[in-house]
């Protein structure tokens, strides 16, 4: 090893003085060198040219954000597609809310992007609007097709065409019967893959019997189930789990990633098929392709990619694309699911009628216009509300309203239900509630409070043995001084309880408007007690109801009749029977209280049995103003039209026979008939309640 270093060293040696020798040799004299033409001056080099710069096209993404597996990444497939194949150069600015797409747009602005693309529906207003306000900038926007401005160039896709061959699929692939789909926001891009679902489902059941049923989605009423955002994976589990557990097997979800939430439950149950949106599910998911039946897709890519070719070449037009099956914008691909070969063959058979505009994808306008609208009232579907108040047994208020409800349907074509609330005050209040639909049997108290209330409108009052109204009577002791009301001033008053119309609320107001201040008030139990304590001289004076006493002068009937006192021949002697009678007062073999031939009927009578000289003892001093019986009234919003058909029916049906078995019969609420009736005829029922301090929670009590 010494050796070989030692030569190696002695040949470096020599080499580098070999080196220094060579360079200390004087140079030999140089030869003259010819004459040279002198040369033309050189021309001056052409400037190199700039690189032209690359063209920049710039997307603005929806809240699902630019990997969303949905249709802010195909879109943007679009644009990676344009950097590899154009080369170009490509941005994105994510929205997290819905203030941001303004702020991104104008942030692109500033930068100077050749062309910028917002994604969705929803940021329609923010692209027009900058469209309008930089008419030199090229805008493209994704689902939103009807904006004309000539620097923006929209688009729109028949997505619906898609998801009919999807909805064909689901039906002929569903175990339960039953299919589902679900949308991020109600707004029409997402609607309209819906539509389409449902309308091929229709197709299915039509070509081949069958009765599949669709969850979540009313094409025709235009509602359905929404999550209300298009990002919350766990609002589409949530959802997924719904429909599953209700029995759909296929789920269609157009809310873009929150989709993956639906899917991630079907993979967890090891059961159920999803129908993927805008892209291939089965490659953005392909670890789940297995629940992956068949995506809609909407190919966004291809209008992205095309617009910026036409924005660099110098072809773009403002304008609106759309995307069909014809041209290859939308379309249906298969997942990872075996499907039969006929099935698929017929989904595939689909497809001409479809482009030829012979098979339907969408409802119509008549179709939805007919579904959306209201259906009539008095029709079979809205029929008219009949309130009874519930005052006796309710099967028989049931079937007797049934019957007037089918002579009121034979006499003008219109449905009646009939309702029977579970109180007075609900009654009230359900017209209140429902006022363009309900008509009511109420009483006068009710009605008072009705009116008061929401404005509910009387149309009639009630006869009841020939009176369409009632009065109260003051009855005194027969020897007593008393001679008129004024009189009463200081004296004791024995009413019959606190909730008697009659008996105490109407007094106590006609009392107090005569400026009459009674004495002591005691309350008696009822209107037989109050003639009772009159007639034991417990108290001066009492109220109770009346009725007028039957006449030899009037065949046994009543001494007068409604129309007498309307016409003013009813004198103020004629409210109790005759003086010259009185003594003859006595009861009869059957019991009962006549005086010679007249027998009275108002509240003194009841104690006869224990007091057969009460009228010999108990006189009248004075009556009421009348008292309206009890309404048949109206919701305040009920059509006036309509209303005057009901009451000219209703007045023919208290003619028939039928009348007797319906709100005539004595078990139902003895109405004799009906007559017209005025607000302004509940004035004094009004006073009465206000006096009372009566409320709608007291009222039937």
């Amino acid at each position: 090893m010494k050796h070989k270093s030692f030569i190696w060293t002695l040949i470096t040696l020599l080499i580098v003085s070999s080196m220094l020798l060579a360079a200390c040799k004087p140079p030999a004299p140089a030869e003259e060198a010819a004459p040279v033409e002198e040369a033309a001056p050189a021309e001056e080099a052409a400037p190199a040219e700039e690189a032209a710069p690359v063209f920049k096209a710039c997307q603005v993404t929806d809240v699902g954000g630019i990997d969303d597996k949905s249709f802010n990444a195909t879109a943007w497939k679009g644009m990676e597609d344009a950097v590899a194949d154009l080369g170009i150069e490509a941005k994105y600015l994510e929205s997290q809310q819905q203030t941001d797409y303004e702020v991104n747009i104008n942030a692109f602005l500033e930068e100077g992007c050749d062309l910028i693309v917002s994604v969705g529906f929803l940021l329609g207003d923010a692209t027009a609007a900058a469209a309008a306000a930089n008419p030199e900038q090229k805008f493209g926007i994704v689902d939103v097709n009807w904006l004309e401005s000539p620097n923006l160039y929209g688009s729109g896709f028949a997505i619906n065409e898609a998801t009919f061959l999807a909805g064909y699929l689901a039906a002929g692939m569903t175990q339960t019967g039953v299919v589902a789909t679900f949308g991020g926001i109600q707004i029409p891009p997402v609607e309209v893959f819906m539509d389409g679902f449902v309308l091929g489902v229709d197709e299915y059941n039509a070509v081949h019997g069958t009765d599949v049923q669709v969850l979540g989605w009313d094409p025709y009423a235009r509602n359905g189930l929404f999550v209300g955002n298009f990002e919350s994976t766990d609002d589409g589990r949530t959802m997924g789990e719904s429909l599953m557990d209700e029995g759909a097997d296929i789920i269609m979800p157009v809310a873009g990633p929150v989709g993956a939430g639906t899917l991630a439950v079907m993979e967890e149950r090891g059961a159920g098929w999803i129908i993927g949106v805008d892209n291939d599910w089965s490659v953005q998911f392909a670890e789940q392709a297995q629940y992956v039946l068949a995506s809609a897709l909407k190919n966004m890519d291809l209008y992205v990619y095309e617009m910026i070719q036409a924005a660099m070449d110098g072809t773009f037009a403002g304008g609106n694309y759309l995307g069909t099956l014809a041209n290859g914008g939308v379309g249906l691909g298969y997942g990872g699911v075996e499907i039969p070969a006929e099935l698929k063959a017929e989904v595939e058979a689909l497809i001409p009628g479809i482009v030829a505009g012979e098979t339907a994808t969408l409802p119509t306008a008549e179709e939805i216009e007919a579904a959306l609208a209201e259906p009539a009232l008095g029709s079979e579907e809205y029929p008219i509300k009949v309130m009874f108040v519930p005052s006796t047994d309710v099967a028989v208020i049931v079937s007797g309203g049934e019957i007037m409800a089918q002579a009121l349907n034979e006499a003008t074509g219109y449905f009646f239900e009939v309702v029977v609330p579970t109180s007075y005050a609900a009654t009230i209040e359900e017209m209140c509630a429902s006022p363009a639909d309900t008509m009511g049997f109420i009483p006068g108290l009710g009605y008072a409070l009705a009116n008061q209330l929401c404005g509910v409108d009387v149309a009639f009052k009630a006869i009841r043995y020939g009176f369409p109204v009632y009065w109260t009577q003051y009855i005194v002791a027969r020897d007593s001084e008393y001679q008129t009301l004024a009189d009463l001033e200081g004296a004791t008053w024995g009413y019959t309880d606190a909730g008697s119309t009659s008996g105490y609320m109407v007094p106590l107001v006609e009392l107090a408007e005569a400026g009459i201040t009674v004495g002591e008030a005691v309350e008696t139990g009822g209107h037989n007690q109050a003639v009772k304590a009159v007639y034991n001289g417990e108290v001066d004076f009492a109220t109770t109801y009346y009725s007028v006493p039957l006449s030899p002068l009037s065949g046994g009937g009543p001494w007068w009749t409604y129309e007498d006192y309307l016409a003013g021949t009813v004198t103020e002697d004629m409210w109790d029977i005759p003086a010259d009678v009185v003594d003859s007062c006595a009861l009869n073999a059957d019991g009962k209280l006549f005086c010679g031939e007249w027998r009275p009927l108002d509240a003194r009578p009841n104690i006869r049995e224990e007091a057969p000289d009460v009228i010999q003892k108990v006189r009248i001093l004075a009556h009421s103003a009348e008292i309206p019986n009890d309404t048949l009234s109206f919701g305040p919003e009920f059509p006036a039209e309509l209303r005057a058909e009901i009451e000219a029916a209703l007045l023919a049906f208290a003619e028939t026979d039928a009348w007797d078995t319906s709100i005539g019969n004595t078990d139902f609420y003895g109405w004799s008939g009906i007559l017209p009736a005025t607000d302004a005829e509940y004035d004094m029922v009004r006073k009465m309640v206000e006096a009372a301090g009566l409320t709608l929670e007291g009222l039937g009590e």
